[in-house]
């Protein structure tokens, strides 16, 4: 694996590890293409269990001109109790009421295998392809309970062991628009406490989009205007936009189905809603196991001018998004399944970009963790220096060629 002291952003696609300090590395994969600039970052490590860490972003010109960074980063995984069978994770805090039973923490993995970026041509047109595998990775189910709900340093329930978390990506560019299509793998999920029971309940991925514009942006789901900050009631959709100076220039392609992988391997259709900002606690986030999403907000920011041409002072607070939704997986149980969304930028032709200066992560990227597109996993590292490495990888690795276009 190739060894780098920065992020050579100058050059069209690279990966390669960083040294953060004597324990941990950053793992990248970089991508700049007909102006735009993709980011890809991963902790891992070659001593100790690896914190359970990714990141992606994309930079680039809408077609009016102004600049844009969008990023997705998952708050939370939510284990729910669908009671109305509507399919989707039923909360509003402001009221007191929620389907939720844990929120399951990611602490820790005990192997990690990257899949260096690589470029191919199908009919034509370049495919750049990149992914991750964190395999037997200690969990932790925190409960539901008031008045955390499980989100900020909650009551711990039972220890649990994921067999895998896969993140794999296709980037690729057609004239004006670019298609990152996400495929990842969640492992069975396997609590200690023979009472956590996950049979019957179902699974909700919490995201926030991290969005910055040199001009006013908006956003519509289903076609229409959409703000979590005004505690919109929660809408379900199948498509959402961003738009900047009221052009489309970022889309959400969500009409699909995931899979459960077991024997038969059944597929179900996913389930998008957007969701007002009172869907989660106001305490959340807050406490020990997700101190590193507050600190994510300072690492992107201070990396924008590097990577997107924008001001170091833009506001990425997930309390501030315009856009919270959850994906969330009705049928469930525990159970391994695969789900392939796919996000759409809307690119300028005509206009230059911002030209990237070569930068390191910083030390605090130790700290960091966010999944955007769809898997940013967020989890803590707690004890991470004390544990000792034991498990051999498990079979949920996927050849990175094996991702459809």
């Amino acid at each position: 694996m190739a060894q780098a002291s920065s992020i050579p952003t100058s050059q069209e696609y690279a990966s390669g590890d960083i040294q953060v300090d004597q324990y941990v590395q950053a793992w990248y994969s970089w991508v700049n293409v007909n102006g735009t600039h993709t980011i890809f970052i991963a902790l891992h490590s070659s001593q100790l269990p690896s914190p359970v860490f990714a990141f992606v972003g994309q930079a680039y010109n809408t077609t009016t001109g102004s600049r844009i960074f969008v990023g997705n980063a998952l708050l939370a995984m939510e284990v729910y109790n669908d009671t109305n069978h509507n399919g989707y994770l039923d909360a509003n805090y402001t009221s007191g009421t929620t389907e939720l039973r844990y929120t399951l923490v990611m602490n820790a993995s005990q192997t990690f295998t990257p899949y260096p970026v690589n470029k191919t041509v199908t009919n034509g047109t370049p495919h750049y392809r990149w992914g991750i595998t964190y395999s037997s990775i200690q969990a932790l189910l925190i409960k539901a309970v008031p008045p955390d709900y499980g989100y900020g340093g909650g009551t711990l329930f039972s220890d649990a062991t994921i067999d895998y978390v896969s993140v794999f990506y296709d980037y690729s560019v057609v004239g004006n628009t670019t298609f990152l299509k996400t495929s990842y793998q969640v492992g069975n999920i396997t609590p200690a406490d023979p009472g956590a029971m996950l049979q019957g309940l179902s699974l909700s991925l919490l995201h926030a989009t991290l969005t910055v514009a040199s001009n006013p942006l908006s956003v519509e789901a289903g076609s229409m205007p959409y703000d979590s900050q005004t505690n919109q009631p929660a809408s379900q959709f199948n498509t959402a936009q961003v738009k900047v100076d009221d052009a489309l220039a970022y889309e959400f392609r969500f009409n699909d189905s995931y899979t459960l992988l077991a024997s038969p391997s059944p597929s179900y259709p996913a389930v998008y809603l957007a969701s007002p900002i009172d869907s989660i606690p106001a305490n959340a986030f807050q406490g020990q196991y997700f101190a590193p999403l507050v600190r994510v907000q300072y690492f992107v920011q201070g990396q924008l001018p590097d990577i997107a041409g924008l001001p170091s002072t833009s506001n990425l607070d997930y309390n501030t998004t315009k856009f919270l939704y959850r994906v969330s997986y009705p049928i469930w149980s525990g159970k391994a399944l695969r789900h392939d969304p796919t996000y759409v930028a809307h690119v300028s032709t005509t206009f230059s970009p911002a030209t990237p200066r070569t930068s390191q992560p910083p030390t605090g990227i130790l700290s960091i963790a966010v999944v955007t597109g769809l898997l940013a996993l967020v989890v803590a590292i707690n004890g991470l220096r004390r544990a000792r490495k034991t498990v051999q990888p498990t079979d949920g690795r996927q050849d990175i060629d094996e991702v459809s276009p």
